[in-house]
């Protein structure tokens, strides 16, 4: 719970220098919605009212004072929408920038470490799944529409405190069910993504050029073929399942829902509450329903924007990886000791009588950079990998820091390649 509340203010801190003046246009707009069921309620009990007394010119009057609370909530709405659009939109800017800043800063000797790489990708995961963007406004809207029930219960309880009570639990049933469905469609997505993600690692190697010959030479394209057809299946079945789910819990919620509004309205016409009273009610009620529905949406959204918050945090607010930015060396030539030095590498390929490289000589000094320049077929790409420990030396030996490179995982653990083809590896 801690956490919970430390990730909400966080996240309204970071919406407030962001942009502040959106954020309380949302606050305002929201608070302006949280009082149009009870506005609602009380202009229409007000206007039967009017009309049982044959008082048309107050009829009107009320009318028209409806007609302006109806408008008004749906520019709220467009107004609150807009308004979540672009915060949603700076705030996720910003954060990109906030990421993106820390690594630039990052300490090479943390950074391919196994934790901050973690570190990093559940960063830029929770910024592209969006939930720490839009985790002040679900925030704001659960808060709202709290405060919308509040106050037309506390309305209905002037006459009858029971049926508050069932007018409140009105608005539990299709919002728990969203909650339910918040946390499955959370887990159903999480797999749904993972089958997409392989759906395209196949996918992309039937659409690389270089990469779909080398398939066809090992008869591998049809394997390749089906295992993409077989991953999107997988993932449309998990949809399937997921929307008749959703159907079936917000059916049975629609029910329980029918059946809480008729015991609010036994007790409010059972307390004595005239014609007009009851028919405010009703509609006030009705209007909390559909304003609140999808509330349980915003709840899990508050759950998994703050994990999102927390693994944001970690890079970004925490001093977790600062310590190796601060250890100094003792030795003050640091800076122009030896890192890679190759001495009499040759390299044979095996079933092949003359070498690829031959008595290769090469001292690599931390900072440095050089080409290695030759023609095709020279051995450049063979002297790399080499290097990297990929292909076996023949002769010779390669040293790393004053040690011998004997495997590429010694190797590549502290060397990093780019190559000229793009690929993905699983």
């Amino acid at each position: 719970m801690k956490k919970l509340f430390s990730s909400i203010l966080w996240s309204f801190r970071l919406a407030w220098k962001t942009c502040p003046t959106t954020l309380v246009s949302v606050a305002l707009s929201l608070a302006v919605i949280a009082c149009i069921p009870l506005s609602q309620s009380l202009l229409i009990g007000n206007t039967v009212s009017a009309l049982s007394g044959s008082n048309g010119g107050a009829a009107w009057i009320y009318i028209v004072a409806l007609a302006l609370v109806v408008g008004i909530n749906i520019i709220a709405k467009r107004w609150v929408i807009s308004n979540m659009l672009i915060l949603k939109s700076k705030v996720n800017y910003r954060v990109h920038c906030m990421l993106n800043n820390r690594l630039s800063t990052f300490p090479l000797s943390d950074i391919g470490s196994t934790k901050s790489q973690e570190d990093i990708r559940a960063a830029r995961e929770a910024i592209s799944k969006q939930e720490l963007q839009v985790h002040t406004m679900s925030v704001m809207t659960l808060v709202s529409a709290f405060a919308m029930v509040l106050l037309l219960c506390l309305n209905i309880a002037n006459v009858s405190i029971v049926a508050a009570i069932f007018a409140a639990l009105c608005s539990l049933p299709l919002s728990i069910a969203m909650v339910i469905l918040a946390k499955r469609d959370y887990a159903i997505y999480t797999l749904m993504y993972e089958d997409y993600r392989a759906e395209n690692y196949y996918l992309d190697n039937l659409m690389a050029q270089s990469r779909a010959q080398e398939l066809h030479l090992m008869r591998a394209s049809r394997f390749f073929s089906q295992r993409v057809a077989s991953w999107r299946r997988r993932a449309a079945g998990r949809e399937l399942s997921l929307e008749s789910v959703r159907g079936i819990i917000s059916v049975v919620a629609g029910l329980l829902c029918s059946v809480l509004l008729f015991a609010s309205l036994y007790f409010l016409v059972d307390s004595g509450a005239n014609i007009s009273y009851v028919a405010g009610s009703l509609i006030g009620i009705i209007a909390c329903v559909d304003a609140t529905q999808e509330v349980g949406y915003s709840f899990g959204q508050i759950i998994n924007g703050a994990l999102s918050v927390q693994q944001f945090r970690r890079v970004c607010d925490s001093d977790t990886y600062d310590h190796a930015s601060e250890i100094k060396t003792s030795n003050p030539n640091h800076e122009n000791i030896s890192k890679i030095i190759c001495k009499d590498v040759s390299v044979q390929y095996e079933g092949v009588s003359s070498f690829a490289l031959k008595d290769i000589n090469l001292e690599l000094m931390n900072n440095q950079m050089i080409a290695v320049v030759g023609a095709s077929g020279a051995g450049k790409t063979t002297l790399i990998n080499a290097i990297l420990g990929i292909t076996p030396i023949a002769q010779g030996s390669i040293t790393y820091k004053g040690a011998f490179s004997e495997s590429k995982y010694n190797m590549l653990a502290n060397v990093g390649l780019v190559s000229q083809d793009y690929g993905r590896y699983e």
